[in-house]
């Protein structure tokens, strides 16, 4: 299995960030393509990357909180409806394209230049089972009779996270979308006490508690939370069932597990 982000990686990109610095500061956010030898990256400034992309192998999870948000292979292995609220470079969408061809894939992303930049990253073409929907993610669930055994959501502008996707209304709609046994994923990037505000919230209105995995680098932070008690599963399990989905799936899930299984620990105490 291929490592997250190679140092030269990151250093390549960055020198070819640095040069383009000057042009695209300023740009009110408008989102942009940075490409190196290696990497292809999505900005909306010239300060955090909201995507990157191997060239030579588009599918494949680069950032490792995308390998840690596809930890819901753990409690629903086979999704048959999966929801995406952010498209950014589409990392999360094309490898769900491709290692689950038996799920429905719906993304919902509001910003149309965000979208027109789809091909640079190879998402694919809207078909019967794959949609990019441009819509704003908390009105659709709210409005929608649709349910979903998986809803991702990683959804950022320039200034963050919105706010419409951090309110206790927002939870109750995503809680409504899912299925019986739905799992909702949500990455957190910023202050860790705001995001145990958002957690607090997300509790509220599920019946069973989440687990928010804090992430290697400390960057993000991802939020579990089902709508029944399969969070709460043996560790045995959860490892067992993370060595087998290994074996099918390109990503690292012996970290996420681990990481999750001391989150809950701390949690239990």
């Amino acid at each position: 299995m291929m490592s997250l982000i190679p140092s030269a990686g990151i250093q390549s990109l960055k020198e070819s960030l640095s040069k383009l610095k000057e042009r695209f500061d300023g740009t009110d956010g408008e989102p942009y393509v940075v490409e190196s030898k290696k990497f292809k990256a999505l900005y909306f400034d010239s300060e955090s990357t909201q995507s990157l992309m191997d060239m030579q192998a588009p599918i494949r999870l680069v950032v490792s909180y995308t390998e840690t948000m596809m930890g819901f292979l753990l409690f629903h292995a086979n999704p048959k409806s999966i929801a995406m609220i952010g498209l950014g470079g589409g990392s999360l969408a094309k490898y769900c394209h491709h290692y689950l061809p038996g799920a429905s894939i719906l993304v919902l992303e509001n910003n149309s230049k965000v979208i027109a930049l789809k091909d640079k990253f190879h998402v694919p073409e809207n078909s019967e089972r794959f949609r990019v929907l441009e819509a704003d993610g908390a009105a659709y669930l709210r409005n929608t009779e649709e349910k979903f055994d998986v809803l991702l959501v990683d959804g950022y502008t320039k200034l963050g996270q919105a706010a419409q996707l951090c309110s206790e209304d927002f939870y109750a709609s995503c809680l409504a979308c899912l299925n019986p046994d739905g799992v909702l994923v949500i990455n957190f990037s910023g202050a860790a006490g705001l995001n145990q505000v958002y957690q607090e919230r997300i509790d509220r209105v599920f019946e069973y508690p989440s687990v928010l995995v804090v992430e290697d680098d400390r960057m993000n932070q991802i939020l579990f939370v089902s709508k029944d008690s399969s969070l709460g599963a043996p560790s045995e399990e959860l490892m067992r069932k993370s060595s087998d989905l290994s074996k099918v799936h390109d990503i690292h899930l012996t970290r996420t597990i681990q990481n999750f299984l001391a989150q809950r620990k701390l949690d239990s105490r």
